[in-house]
């Protein structure tokens, strides 16, 4: 996935780092919860999120999966030599049998940048776990979607 913002990497990395932001970021896109902390160490930023969320499943994915989800994120960036950001990302559903991983980068562009943003996502079912896996990287992939439209709607309106 790619968005192209058109501030700067340093501003749209402070906002990507921003406990508070990422909060209200959560509870305008519908989420029943969030608490963030970010963690700045040697160049490089680790943010911590707890978030609970409620989806609607189709019937197989309902079979070993709760609507309601409390999901754990550790996102690790760090500073590169162009000006730019990366990093990686883990998700934990905490007692579900779903797990996500993410690499990502926020780079210079013109007078903008680009985050660019790769998901993938592993379920320990077996037989069905494919067809989990599928589904819950839809769901990550169409919520990251609105993540980007959240900042894209924010860097507009605070120019």
């Amino acid at each position: 996935m790619e968005q192209k913002y058109s501030a700067s990497v340093d501003k749209v990395f402070a906002l990507l780092t921003d406990p508070k932001w990422l909060e209200a970021r959560s509870a305008a896109l519908g989420e029943l919860s969030a608490t963030v902390k970010a963690k700045k160490a040697a160049g490089g930023v680790t943010v911590t999120m707890k978030r609970r969320v409620k989806r609607d499943l189709p019937a197989l994915v309902a079979k070993v999966m709760s609507p309601e989800s409390d999901l754990a994120f550790e996102e690790t960036w760090h500073a590169e030599a162009d000006g730019g950001r990366t990093g990686t990302l883990t998700m934990d559903a905490i007692g579900q049998p779903v797990k996500m991983t993410a690499e990502f980068e926020l780079v210079p562009a013109g007078k903008g940048c680009v985050y660019r943003i790769v998901h993938t996502c592993k379920c320990s079912v077996p037989l069905i776990g494919g067809t989990i896996a599928k589904f819950v990287q839809g769901q990550v992939e169409a919520g990251c979607a609105d993540e980007f439209a959240y900042l894209v709607d924010h860097l507009k309106k605070h120019k």
